[in-house]
């Protein structure tokens, strides 16, 4: 019997509502980053850095025991808060760059050319069900390079504390949740967002390299020559670091810039690259 003997014959498999397809372009997302040599490699080496985290956090505290003596019971825990601030200033700088980079400052720009939205938008996919997709699936990844590595860092903390302080350090799982989830957002979103702005991933992908790191170098060197902090407000790091120094209650010397400056400008970032993905993406040929 050739192919046109059998006729029409209706669907008789399980009918999904179109709410599913967030789901499976979550996975598709999700399968796509991890099809990437890169993105394996920053996670192991991001779960490998909290291990070595771990290891110094243990060392500092067996040299310290050393060197005191007898008195060691007698000494100030460890400045937890410092030292899970500092660790996820290298995370972001080390790790969570690599992942927007690979997998968020191209990903629209490929699909455009690729020619993607004429597949995703013909079928019944909608323009948030695209956006929660990709930005879904980017900081998860992003989220789980900062905060399990974290972890490595507080709960030897917490062990060797004294029991006196030994809440006070598992307290430290809180804000470095808090900030991992805030700093993934946030990566996610800018990065996603400056990938709508052309067709060529060469192009995004050095866009966004430019617009994260050269603002960051120049507030940098404005704050060190002439003790002007507010330039932070134009660098994407520099705002995180606020947040994060505020969420761990770490005194910055010489600086004005305080959480309630930089979070809302950080949230209006966010907000205008999610608006102009959103208006990008309006603009995608479909073929229906």
């Amino acid at each position: 019997m050739t192919v046109r003997d059998l006729g029409y014959r209706a669907y008789e498999g399980e009918r999904l509502p179109s709410s599913q397809n967030t789901w499976v372009l979550l996975r598709y997302g999700l399968w796509r980053a991890w099809g990437s040599w890169i993105v394996k490699l920053t996670l192991i080496a991001a779960l490998v850095s909290g291990l070595i985290g771990a290891a110094l956090v243990a060392g500092t505290w067996w040299i310290r025991n050393q060197t005191v003596g007898a008195g060691a019971g007698d000494l100030p825990p460890l400045p937890g808060g410092e030292i899970t601030s500092f660790f996820f200033n290298l995370q972001v700088w080390l790790f969570a760059t690599v992942l927007t980079l690979r997998s968020g400052a191209g990903v629209i720009a490929e699909d455009f050319t690729f020619k993607a939205f004429q597949f995703y938008f013909a079928k019944p996919v909608t323009i948030v069900q695209y956006m929660i997709g990709r930005v879904a699936a980017l900081t998860i990844l992003i989220f789980s390079v900062l905060f399990v590595p974290s972890l490595f860092i507080v709960l030897p903390l917490t062990g060797i504390s004294a029991a006196e302080y030994r809440l006070e350090m598992a307290g430290l799982v809180l804000p470095a949740f808090l900030y991992a989830l805030i700093a993934a957002v946030s990566l996610t979103t800018l990065s996603i967002g400056v990938s709508a702005i052309s067709k060529s991933r060469a192009l995004t992908m050095s866009a966004w390299i430019v617009l994260f790191v050269v603002p960051h170098v120049l507030a940098l060197l404005v704050d060190a020559i002439t003790d002007w902090s507010w330039l932070y407000l134009i660098s994407i790091p520099g705002m995180l670091t606020v947040v994060r120094e505020a969420l761990f209650k770490v005194t910055s010397e010489g600086s004005d810039v305080e959480w309630f400056h930089a979070g809302p400008v950080l949230a209006i970032l966010v907000a205008g690259a999610v608006a102009y993905a959103w208006s990008r993406l309006q603009r995608a040929e479909v073929i229906t």
